[in-house]
């Protein structure tokens, strides 16, 4: 990539996040992987593993951590998946106050969250193993695994609206939809953890128990997200914020496609018509 363009986005729209924009791409380039680093923590950007390109590449970063340098690289591959080598890096530092909560595989679901000081009061790091003593010896021998990731940790948000207590509900699926149990939360410099919780966290979920507060209509409740740290999702699985259809539904020719945008790239990269099919 001759060139690499981050463009950070603290908007709700739907979350805060990070556009990549790569142009000017050597003929023999075929794909790409594109990496992030952040808080000595290493993660492929998701939708930009092994992704095809022609020339450029667009993608957009949701799990991007906040208030950190987050720094980028890809990797470029040949049409037989040969390493051509990497781009150099580039970084950016998104400075956010509060925090998101989403699934990764439903970025438009995003949540700003509003943290109670009693999240995260117990943070556990446990080490599998067990002290076994063996006959003659006067003490024991400790047989253990590596430590795992944070267990139970529990994050208190505090919803004020029907709308909202449903958009963090929504987060693990539904009657009628299915989804991966899993919760990217990325605490913001306001958060009661942002300096003991390396984000961005990954949470296995299987509950969030809601307690409501009713004063005739619904006023407030307590979202309990509690689980354990896990992987991500695949990063190869992303549902596309951009799709032909919503281009489709903005134009009624591909004349006025053409005449709204110098390049194919432009129309990849306007984010504003997302959701447009479904308006």
């Amino acid at each position: 990539m001759a060139s690499t363009t981050l463009t950070g986005h603290t908007a709700a729209a739907p979350c805060a996040r990070v556009d990549v924009a790569g142009d000017d791409m050597e003929g023999g380039v075929a794909s790409l992987t594109l990496d992030r680093s952040a808080g000595g923590r290493d993660f492929p950007v998701r939708g930009a593993v092994g992704a095809r390109v022609a020339g450029s590449l667009s993608r957009i970063d949701f799990e991007v951590p906040f208030n950190v340098e987050v720094t980028y690289r890809a990797e470029l591959f040949d049409a037989s998946g040969l390493s051509l080598g990497f781009t150099d890096p580039a970084a950016v530092t998104l400075s956010v106050s509060e925090t998101w909560m989403h699934n990764p595989l439903d970025p438009q679901g995003a949540v700003q969250v509003t943290l109670l000081e009693t999240t995260g009061r117990v943070l556990s790091r446990p080490v599998p193993g067990e002290i076994s003593y063996p006959l003659g010896r006067p003490v024991g021998v400790v047989l253990a695994e590596p430590r795992q990731g944070l267990r139970g940790v529990v994050f208190d948000v505090i919803v004020g609206s029907e709308a909202q207590a449903d958009a963090v509900q929504d987060m693990l699926g539904g009657y009628q939809r299915a989804t991966v149990p899993v919760v990217c939360v990325r605490p913001g410099s306001d958060a009661p953890v942002r300096r003991r919780v390396v984000p961005p966290l990954f949470l296995g979920v299987l509950d969030i128990p809601e307690e409501p507060v009713y004063a005739g209509d619904f006023e407030w409740a307590i979202e309990r997200v509690t689980g354990d740290e896990v992987s991500p999702p695949a990063p190869g699985l992303f549902i596309p914020l951009l799709t032909r259809a919503d281009i489709d539904a903005s134009y009624a020719t591909r004349g006025a496609v053409d005449a709204a945008y110098l390049t194919r790239a432009d129309i990849d990269r306007d984010y504003s018509l997302a959701g447009a099919a479904d308006a």
